[in-house]
Parts: C-alpha cells; sequence; structure tokens
C-alpha cells in the first residue's frame, strides 16, 4: 500500500486538482453536533482544495446517515478496538493529502466562514508547526465551563516556544486538536504518540518544540465547543488527564500552587456572581472531583488494574495495557 503522505502536490499556488487542506474529524455517536459541523465545513472561504475526512469508530445513532448526506465527505470505517487518540489521527493523517491537516471533534461549530482561513494563516510563518483555535462555549454551558474556556482560550494570540535546556510542561507546550492544525510534512516525521491514554497533542507539541519549531494560538479562528460534565464525568476525564500529564511530562504541570489557587479562587467569584444558585451549590464537589481525579491520575502507576480501570472513562487503555503486563 502506497503512503498517501507522498502523493501531494508541490503547487505553491493552490489549482483545483491540488489538496491543501484535510479536514479530519473523529465520530462515534456524533449526530448531536456533526450536521452542523459539516455545514460549517462546507461554507468556508478563501481556502481553496478542501477535503473532509471522517472515521467512525461504531456509531449506532444517526451520524453515519448524517455523513452520507454530505456525498463530498470520504467515509472510513473502523472496529471500536481499533481506536485510539493517537492511533486513529495517525491513521487520518496518513489517508489526507493535503498539506496542512486540521483534526475536529465531532462535537465543535466553526464560527464563520472564514474560521478556516484565518486557522491556517500563521502558517506564513515556516517556523510554526501547529496552530489551535480559540474555543467558545455554547450558549447553553455552565457558568465553570465558561470560566474554564475564558481563560484557558483568551482573546490575545500567541505563538509558543522552547528555550534552549527548557523543561517541556503542560502550560508551556499547550496546544489542542479540537480545531487544531498542523503541518502535514512534520506530523509525518513526528506522528503522535499511540502508547499514552490521551493528551496526544499536548505530546506532539513538546515533541515538536523541543525540536525548535513553534505552537501558535490563534484567537481569530474559533470553535463553538463546551460540555456538560456530571461530578463522575470530569473525575473519571481528569484522572485520564492526570495520567497522560505523568506519561508525558513527568507530572510537571508548569503551573505554580499559588497561581492555581488564584485561579480557583476567581473562578468561584465568576460562578458565584454569574451563574444560579444551583452552580454555586454545584461548585464545590464539582472541583473537588475535578481536582481529585487530576491528582490521583498523576498517581496511577500504583493503583491496581481494577481501580484504575474503574476511575478512568478510557477503560479500553488499562484493558490493553493489562494484557500487555502493564
Amino acid at each position: 500500500m502506497t503512503d498517501p503522505m507522498n502523493n501531494r502536490s508541490a503547487d505553491p499556488e493552490g489549482s483545483p486538482e491540488t489538496v491543501h487542506v484535510s479536514i479530519i474529524i473523529l465520530t462515534k455517536n456524533g449526530q448531536r453536533y456533526l450536521r452542523s459541523l459539516l455545514v460549517a465545513l462546507y461554507g468556508q472561504a478563501g481556502v481553496p482544495g478542501m477535503e473532509v475526512i471522517v472515521i467512525d469508530s461504531g456509531s449506532s445513532d444517526a451520524t453515519l446517515a448524517i455523513v452520507a448526506e454530505f456525498p463530498d465527505v470520504r467515509l472510513v470505517r473502523i472496529e471500536p478496538e481499533e481506536f485510539g487518540h493517537g492511533r486513529t489521527r495517525n491513521l487520518g493523517a496518513r489517508l489526507a493529502r493535503g498539506r496542512y491537516l486540521v483534526f475536529m471533534p465531532q462535537d465543535a461549530t466553526p464560527v464563520g466562514e472564514e474560521w478556516l482561513a484565518r486557522l491556517i494563516e500563521p502558517f506564513a510563518d515556516e517556523r510554526i508547526a501547529g496552530v489551535y483555535a480559540r474555543q467558545i462555549p455554547r450558549p447553553d454551558a455552565r457558568a465553570t465551563e465558561v470560566h474554564f474556556l475564558g481563560r484557558t482560550y483568551p482573546s490575545e494570540p500567541e505563538v509558543r516556544t522552547l528555550g534552549r535546556g527548557e523543561v517541556p510542561s503542560l502550560a508551556r507546550c499547550f496546544y489542542s486538536t479540537v480545531s487544531g492544525a498542523l503541518r502535514a510534512e512534520i506530523l509525518a516525521r513526528h506522528p503522535f504518540r499511540e502508547d499514552i491514554i490521551m493528551s496526544e497533542d499536548q505530546a506532539w507539541a513538546a515533541q515538536v518544540m523541543q525540536l525548535g519549531h513553534r505552537i501558535a494560538y490563534q484567537p481569530s479562528a474559533a470553535v463553538l465547543h463546551s460540555h456538560h460534565y456530571r461530578v463522575g464525568s470530569i473525575f473519571r476525564r481528569n484522572f485520564d488527564s492526570g495520567y497522560s500529564i505523568r506519561q508525558i511530562f513527568s507530572g510537571s504541570v508548569g503551573i505554580a500552587p499559588g497561581a492555581a489557587l488564584r485561579a480557583l479562587l476567581a473562578e468561584f467569584a465568576y460562578v458565584a456572581r454569574t451563574g444560579p444558585l444551583s452552580e454555586l451549590l454545584r461548585f464545590f464537589p464539582y472541583e473537588l472531583a475535578r481536582h481529585a481525579g487530576f491528582m490521583l491520575g498523576l498517581r496511577a502507576h500504583l493503583l491496581p488494574h481494577r481501580v484504575r480501570r474503574a476511575c478512568s472513562d478510557l477503560k479500553y487503555f488499562w484493558d490493553q495495557a493489562h494484557a500487555r503486563g502493564r
């Protein structure tokens, strides 16, 4: 089988036959927002030569029927047990033909018809390997989510580098494949890690930044994307996140305890000021679950298999690790 990464046109002007941007979407039971995502993608202006690839890992809802409404979409189906965050994104990259690869989740919606053009604009600087967009909460988002997204995705653009000898951390190497673009040629040489539970985007950013590349944050490209996590689900998600940070950064978050405490107090003040009483009452169990999950995830290697599996959203990862004797 030939590698499609080697089949890209060298035409710098972008003829209609040239694929400049490949948008890769991973789906499983994503019917809620998928149609709005695809409509927004095909409504983009100013970017010639776009292709859309959907990799589905076992949807049982209307996801496949929605994809079928868009005949230009290339649909690839894999078995659920074949899925992995890094593994499936690497598959998408091998299938893609674009100079730039844009990874999108099934539950994000681009804002405006210039989202894609703005997202890839920073690639005019050859030193930039990856660009990620601003995430805006949906109208029904809870106050905690609104505050989190506002703090994590501010209004000012940024370009990040690592200094000589600087130790990578989550804060310094933050990058997101929720509307994240990257150079295909760099991903071909440095694919996503497939041995980590999640945060493959952070691991990739750390790797390429250590090689001298840069990561750009482009807030003028924005997507609607927010979640309604329950207390149990936020615990499990942060358990997995904590373990991934241990795998990638040896547990280094890069945020001082004092700064973390100030951020928590600012979040409480925001919820108290803007949210209903029900959200204020929910704040303490929610934040306790979030922080406890993360801290326990940092120490997941010390836990027995059954406990790690029970604490995780990604049980397949622990089953595979257990089968390998890890």
